[in-house]
């Protein structure tokens, strides 16, 4: 599966179709973004940048490259903007708070942030679409410490799944009883997982029987009730480094929005799974049923975002 496989979760497949659309698309970004990163310039007069343009409520495009100055026919200095490439971005509703984060970078040069979800100690995985950032952040490190002290402070991050197809399907039916011991047992592997993360070993034995017990009831409960039934939501990284999720979350708000380069219409939707609060987007061509408030979406994404730096 390629990243632009993607591209139609934001409304950008009928936009790469139309070579004039789409250069008008990154002429914005890159003349007239949103926001910005930027390198200091290099000995060649070179200044790199990561320039992101908004087509829609919380979501764009992004092109990367440099800009210098050069001496045009008239003999005058203009400034020239070279596009190395580009890629799409989306935010997530609110930014999340992660802990023990590191980030690496594979043979295509993109980077992906590996972190826990702060407060439900689930681990994910996502591509970081401030690289440049990130790579200029880390080459400032003087040694191996540093790099582990940078990355003990990385507590924000800001994310948010793009969807290649949706299903909803309606909620799992629960009683108050249900819902409260829920809660109860998910405060429990917290509380649990805080003391096996500072070395307190009856915790991490406590943490052991309690997955052998979900595990034992969930094959109880597999041989006589539906698999829908018995996950009632989960989170399942399908390729290793790549931010690609299986997915089945419980939907908590609906946004209609729009791309207003292609005018394709979307849904963003603020979901909860497995503990995690998450934003959604999927084109409206590609989701089966209609999303409501209460219910749940099943799919595939790739989780995306950036890293919050202070």
């Amino acid at each position: 599966m390629r990243h632009n496989d993607f591209y139609k979760s934001l409304g950008l497949s009928s936009l790469i179709g139309s070579k004039r659309k789409m250069n008008k698309v990154l002429r914005l970004a890159s003349f007239e973004p949103d926001f910005k990163y930027e390198r200091k310039q290099d000995k060649k007069g070179r200044i790199y940048f990561d320039r992101y343009k908004y087509l829609g409520s919380g979501f764009g495009v992004s092109v990367q490259g440099y800009r210098h100055m050069r001496i045009n026919k008239e003999g005058k200095k203009v400034e020239k903007h070279v596009v190395l490439g580009w890629g799409m971005f989306a935010e997530g509703h609110e930014d999340s708070a992660i802990a023990n984060a590191f980030i690496d970078t594979d043979s295509e040069q993109l980077s992906y942030c590996f972190a826990e979800d702060a407060a439900s100690c689930n681990a994910f995985e996502f591509r970081a679409n401030n690289a440049l950032e990130i790579v200029d952040r880390y080459k400032a490190l003087a040694d191996y410490d540093e790099v582990q002290d940078f990355e003990a402070g990385i507590s924000k991050a800001n994310v948010a799944m793009l969807m290649t197809f949706g299903t909803i399907l309606l909620p799992v039916a629960k009683n108050e009883s249900a819902i409260n011991f829920r809660a109860q047992e998910e405060a429990t592997m917290r509380e649990l997982v805080s003391r096996a993360r500072s070395g307190d070993i009856e915790a991490e034995e406590d943490l052991h029987q309690m997955a052998k017990k979900q595990e034992i009831d969930l094959r109880e409960r597999l041989a006589h009730e539906d698999l829908l039934s018995v996950f009632e939501g989960y989170f399942l990284n399908l390729i290793e480094q790549s931010g690609i999720f299986s997915i089945l979350a419980d939907i908590h708000r609906v946004d209609e929005i729009t791309n207003e380069a292609s005018r394709e219409k979307l849904y963003r939707l603020s979901v909860s799974v497995t503990g995690i609060k998450m934003t959604l987007y999927v084109n409206q061509e590609d989701i089966v049923g209609m999303p409501l408030e209460g219910m749940r979406i099943m799919g595939m994404g790739l989780l995306q975002g950036n890293v919050m730096f202070s």
